[in-house]
Order: C-alpha cells, then structure tokens, then sequence
C-alpha cells in the first residue's frame, strides 16, 4: 500500500499577496521624488541626494534601504547607490523608454482599486474619470504610459501582420489610437503606407507629438471625435486596428464597432484586435482574468473578452478566417478578414 505524502501548505502566498503594496508604493515615492534620474545623475549618496531632493535624512536613508530590499537599488563595496540595468532603462528620466507615465497612471489606478469593494457591490467604477472631460484627461495622460512598454510589441504586431512584406501600401485606421505607437510600427514597417488615427481631441494631440518624433507626419491623417457618433467613409481602409481598447468599450460596444469597421473597410480588408484574453471558459489563473478587475474598477461597461466571443462577434460583423496569434506574454492578436 502506497503511503501519500502531504505537502506542508504554508501561507507564503497569501502572506506576499498582502504584502505586494509595498513594494508598489515605495515604486510611486521614488518616482514622484525623481530618486533614480538623480542616482543616475551621480549623486549617489545619502548627503547629496538628500538635499537636491529636499527630504528628511531619515526619510531618505529607510526609503532607500527599503528600495535595496526590493531590488531597485544596489550598494556599491563603498558605500555609494548604484541603479540596476531595468532601473537605469526604465526609470531614469532622459531616457527614452522611461516609464514613469506608467508609474504614475499605476498610482491612480491604486487608489481606484482601493475602492474594489464598493465597486463589486453596484457593478460600477466608485472611482477616477466620469464624466467625458475627465476621461479625455485621463486618457491623454494613461496613453503617454504606455507608449513606451507597448511600442516593442507593435513592432511585433506589424511582423506578424505581414505589413512592408506581403502588405505593403496599405490605408491603415487606428481606432482609438491614443499614442499612434499601433499604427507607427505598421508605418516604419512600409515606407508606402499611411494611416488615420480617431481618438479624443486631447488624445489626438499626444498622438501628433510622438507621430512627430518618428518623422511620419506626412504620412498620417487625424479624426477627433467619439467613434460611435463619427460617419466613415465606406470601403476607405486596407487595415483597422483595435489594439487595447475592446476591454474598455464592453461587449455591446465592441460589437457595434466591429459592424461599422467592416463597412468602412475594403473588401478583403482586415481587422486586428490586440487584447488580453482569457481562456474560453475563464477557468486559468493569469493576468487577463486580473484586468478584467480593473475594467470594472475604471469603466462602466468593460470586460476582458474571450476567443470564442470574438469570433462570434466578428462572425456576425462579416468577418472571417479568424487567426489567433500571442504576440506578447499573455498579449493576443485576432485577425480577421473580410
């Protein structure tokens, strides 16, 4: 007879999990007081940090011993502060991939999730952005965020999408494009094609801005406005792009967005959504079944979608050869023609 062995169950997770906020706020401080651009700087030591900071030298001293107990900060043999390489990348100031929009739109979303509870108990955000103004304010702000950690994997979007190879000369309209940083890496990928950004008004200026620092004005065209209220000129675009905006519209909106892209698009035209996506019968731990969280925390209708709905969805809209692709960690393209 064979004698099972039980594992010890501790409560190691449930213990980190509790604890996880620490190392999120120590992450917010650091940023609000520029600790890492002013290491960067080199001044890496407790005197003159503390005075170009203007901080306490307590306060300093455990806020950066707190961030050597995370990892964020190093100690040289000598005493001095030194940056780790993610650290210097992504959270020094003159860099380009600096993450500190990110840093502080995770602040906000912070104090929103704060208020989970309450949230769960109406099915409705208690929290943040209401009304359409403070949206397009918090929008043109989230889209600076994530400009930088999305535009690798736009790249990548591109790739897979075959633009500049078997794709070239294409019409491309990004919905809700924020940054532009979809439609950019579909245009560095093929000299002869263009594309129209819709997005808010405020957003559009953002997108204009990073559009400027590639050197492909030229080649792109803006539409300021709320998609569900604007016309589209019928069988005008190659490819339409959805990338990270299905989870905040909500499923009936999404639907109906799928309906008008497949009018304006060209026949033989594709669509492309980029989202997370949990598994069909959203029964696998993983950070799509998480955002979904945060959908109902900041929006009223959003949700994270399945495969299988998508495919229904686009079904219904005209579309068809519906491909799946992952071309993140836990980022999914669907792609769909007409």
């Amino acid at each position: 007879m064979t004698q099972s062995v039980q594992q010890d169950i501790t409560s190691d997770r449930i213990q980190d999990t509790l604890y996880a906020f620490t190392r999120s706020q120590l992450l917010f401080t650091a940023i609000d007081l520029d600790v890492f651009t002013a290491i960067a700087q080199g001044l890496n030591r407790v005197a003159p940090l503390m005075a170009h900071l203007d901080v306490s030298e307590r306060g300093l001293q455990i806020l950066l011993n707190g961030l050597v107990g995370i990892g964020f900060l190093q100690v040289s043999a000598d005493g001095a502060y030194e940056l780790p390489p993610d650290a210097a990348k992504f959270l020094v100031k003159e860099e380009e991939s600096y993450l500190g929009g990110m840093v502080h739109h995770c602040k906000r979303l912070y104090e929103n999730w704060s208020l989970l509870t309450e949230s769960v108990r109406c099915g409705q955000p208690v929290g943040g952005a209401q009304s359409l103004a403070q949206l397009e304010t918090y929008f043109s702000e989230l889209v600076k965020g994530l400009y930088v950690s999305n535009y690798p994997t736009a790249k990548k979007l591109a790739d897979a999408l075959g633009v500049g190879t078997t794709h070239q000369g294409i019409h491309v309209l990004d919905v809700a494009g924020g940054s532009a940083v979809w439609s950019i890496a579909m245009l560095e990928k093929d000299p002869q094609s263009r594309a129209t950004v819709i997005d808010f008004a405020s957003v559009i200026h953002v997108a204009e801005e990073y559009v400027g620092q590639h050197d492909l004005s030229q080649r792109f065209h803006y539409m300021a406005g709320d998609l569900e209220e604007m016309a589209l000129p019928p069988q005008a675009f190659d490819l339409a792009l959805l990338a990270n905006i299905c989870h905040t519209l909500g499923a009936i909106a999404t639907q109906k967005t799928l309906q008008k892209l497949a009018k304006t698009l060209k026949p033989g035209g594709r669509v492309a959504i980029v989202d997370f996506v949990p598994d069909d019968r959203r029964a696998q731990p993983g950070w799509p079944m998480i955002f979904g969280v945060n959908m109902l925390i900041t929006s009223p209708e959003g949700n994270v979608f399945t495969a299988a709905e998508y495919r229904s969805w686009l079904h219904t809209a005209g579309f068809s050869k519906v491909t799946l692709q992952e071309i993140d960690k836990e980022v999914i393209a669907i792609v769909a023609e007409l």
